[in-house]
């Protein structure tokens, strides 16, 4: 996983989609200290764009298009830089495969350019925490750890810093995997917390999406390790590592008072720290020491005598079924946001019969569509259809008593009304900071 510096240098790269956050920028400066020569080409328009612009002011010699893509855009290039939320059949992809040329990704040239021993954590959910439990297990242990992909922050700037003893954790989403198909990636270590049919709008069927997942595997060999869930212990992955099942009974009960998905990301991440050579005290002191997610159930500290919780990293509709099942209180749910194509079956028959749920906030056109479901199958619990947030914890705040949960878990993207889920969780904190200054 290295490469020479100025490998990219002269090259022309086109780079589909500019973005206002993340790797897509870091790839674009790594590109450019390469020596590349960059066009950048973004749907949206300058203004919208205009921090990430900014940012890039030190090199004059970017090129900006805005507007439509096509398949001209990639013409008079020698690869294309893709951001990993760009589908596989947009009409840029499609021309780029066509013509043969690469498909750069912050990823893949991550990857290629670090030193570092890599473990990348996938699943549908709990990648986010996985990752970041096996980082700080691995930093309690002394050892030098790095954490980074798609939970949000780009180590592309840092590459050069990671050093061969180092540990580089990558929680990875399907996109992200699904692009680094023709890199084949090698992992020092694979970790698949679970699998439920997700992002089908973006992978076109379950099996594409099962497939993109199994890329994690399918570079390895047999001196590395891949680590799946019991449940999948007679199912097909690439098994070309040593393999080994996680379950919950491997905690030896240390942590009984956790929800169950936690317990599950916890014992998943201690399966690598054993096989890395880490003592069970010393992993143990870093679970009991872990302390969460930004906008992963994330109780928020307020005076209005209400326990709020903001889940807004819950994107699908399996993440809010495990919200609900650490609930114990009597309990106001925001659900809701951008529609998509996951089943939210187990979901809705869950909250039809469980006794906490007071009443629910259906928010966006994903709400919109399951408040229709669920009045089929429930016609007298409390429930409400919200255009926005706002109005939804609104509602859940009018309604609600002392001593009552709040819990904002939308289990859909946030794109009908937000950048992203931080945003969206950023957003539900200056709601409950306003309420308490109009109950003050």
């Amino acid at each position: 996983m290295q490469s020479e510096q100025g490998t990219f240098a002269g090259k022309r790269i086109c780079a589909l989609g500019l973005g206002r956050f993340g790797g897509q920028l870091a790839a674009i400066e790594f590109l450019l200290n390469q020596g590349a020569q960059l066009r950048v080409t973004d749907t949206a328009n300058r203004e919208t764009l205009a921090e990430s612009i900014e940012s890039l002011s030190q090199y004059p010699g970017i090129k900006f298009e805005f507007g439509p893509q096509t398949d001209k855009t990639v013409m008079n290039c020698d690869a294309l830089l893709v951001s990993p939320a760009i589908r596989p059949s947009h009409p840029c992809i499609l021309a780029a495969r066509k013509w043969d040329l690469p498909l750069l990704t912050e990823i893949g040239l991550l990857l290629d350019a670090c030193h570092g021993q890599v473990l990348a954590i996938s699943g549908t959910v709990g990648k986010s925490t996985t990752a970041a439990m096996l980082t700080d297990i691995l930093r309690a242990a002394g050892k030098k750890a790095f954490l980074g992909g798609n939970i949000g922050n780009s180590l592309l700037p840092i590459v050069e810093q990671i050093q061969s003893e180092d540990f580089v954790v990558l929680e990875l989403s399907s996109f992200q995997l699904d692009y680094l198909r023709q890199n084949q990636p090698a992992f020092t270590a694979a970790v698949l917390t679970n699998l439920t049919p997700h992002h089908l709008e973006w992978h076109g069927s379950a099996q594409a999406y099962r497939e993109a997942k199994a890329v994690m595997f399918q570079g390895q060999n047999s001196t590395q390790l891949s680590v799946l869930p019991e449940s999948h212990r007679h199912e097909s992955w690439p098994e070309k590592a040593e393999r080994v099942y996680y379950r919950v009974e491997d905690l030896n009960g240390e942590f009984p008072d956790w929800p169950a998905h936690d317990q599950n990301n916890a014992a998943a991440a201690m399966r690598v720290a054993r096989w890395l050579g880490i003592e069970m005290p010393v992993i143990f002191e870093a679970l009991h020491n872990y302390s969460g997610l930004p906008h992963r159930l994330e109780e928020i500290p307020n005076s209005l005598t209400r326990i709020i919780i903001n889940d807004s990293k819950s994107t699908s509709p399996v993440a809010t079924l495990a919200a609900i099942d650490a609930i114990c209180a009597p309990t106001w749910i925001i659900i809701g946001g951008a529609d998509s194509l996951d089943d939210p079956t187990p979901l809705l028959s869950r909250l039809i019969r469980h006794e906490n749920i007071q009443g629910i906030a259906w928010m966006g056109p994903a709400g919109k569509r399951l408040a229709g479901m669920f009045a089929q199958q429930n016609t007298e619990a409390t429930q409400t259809v919200r255009d926005n947030l706002s109005s939804a914890w609104r509602w859940c705040w009018e309604y609600s008593q002392r001593d009552h949960t709040i819990l904002m878990s939308p289990g859909y993207p946030s794109f009908n009304e937000f950048l992203n889920y931080e945003a969206r969780g950023e957003h539900l904190i200056k709601l409950v900071r306003e309420t308490e200054g109009k109950t003050d």
